[in-house]
């Protein structure tokens, strides 16, 4: 019985050893943080009274996850474009947040777990379709015209929309919305829950008898992730952190719980 719970003692005494001796090669470090310029609230957003100070889930979660290893974040919201290369390069950024998976992607870099999902809409102007048009699957959309998305983004983990089919035109939401007013696009593809976001920021892009928007029939949620640059010397214990922590949060409630206290301030 000693020998059996000795046993079990030193098995208990290694791991812990080993957590913290994984931890340790991080700690005091600052690790640098990008998202979307353009904001992707309620996720990573500004506001106009203090565009230095960076807001939302994401900056909540990482920072729940880093501090307990005594590790800083920084945060910055270049373009997205810049975000993904300066972050790919491991320098000036190292982990890309709120992104979602392509294959492409991952070769550059190092996919955490999901932290967050999301479902794919299609939205339209009311005034070119007064009565929904006839959506069965993702592919009829094509049939009615031009399909718009945000430059740089990828929709491609939706299951059914292929980043080369759709017009990656729209460098903002704002963007979008106009060209699709306009009728340069017929559609444009968008999470809500971004779109939502922006009463964050005391702005609505759109009203009610301008836009409509449905589900897109057949996509899967759309799950998002943090990249962490292959290029960074500690990547894999990076990651490894991140996981844990995205685990944790999860399963004490606490993840979901951030992200509820930003919808209940758009409410």
């Amino acid at each position: 019985m000693f020998c059996k719970n000795r046993a079990v003692l030193c098995l208990l005494a290694l791991i812990l050893m080993t957590s913290q001796a994984f931890a340790s090669s991080l700690a005091g470090k600052t690790i640098r943080f990008c998202g979307d310029g353009s904001g992707w609230p309620p996720y990573t957003y500004t506001l106009a009274d203090n565009p230095d100070q960076i807001l939302g889930y994401d900056v909540d979660v990482v920072r729940a996850i880093l501090a307990p290893h005594d590790i800083k974040a920084e945060f910055f919201m270049p373009s997205w474009k810049q975000c993904l290369e300066h972050s790919e390069a491991g320098n000036v950024f190292h982990v890309a947040l709120s992104a979602s998976f392509h294959p492409e992607r991952e070769k550059k870099f190092l996919y955490t777990d999901s932290y967050y999902e999301t479902e794919i809409h299609y939205f339209y102007a009311k005034s070119r379709f007064p009565k929904p048009p006839n959506v069965l699957i993702a592919a009829d959309l094509f049939g009615y015209g031009r399909v718009c998305g945000r430059y740089s983004y990828n929709y491609e983990g939706t299951g059914v929309l292929k980043n080369d089919k759709l017009a990656l035109i729209g460098k903002s939401f704002s963007a979008l919305v106009s060209r699709t007013l306009s009728g340069y696009c017929t559609f444009f593809i968008a999470r809500p829950s971004a779109i939502v976001g922006f009463g964050l920021l005391g702005k609505k892009l759109f009203t009610e008898d301008e836009i409509e928007y449905f589900p897109v029939p057949g996509a899967d949620k759309d799950h998002f992730y943090m990249m962490v640059s292959r290029q960074f010397p500690q990547a894999e214990e990076l990651r490894q952190i991140l996981n844990d922590g995205i685990a944790r949060l999860k399963k004490s409630g606490r993840l979901q719980a951030i992200l509820d206290g930003y919808y209940k301030q758009i409410e």
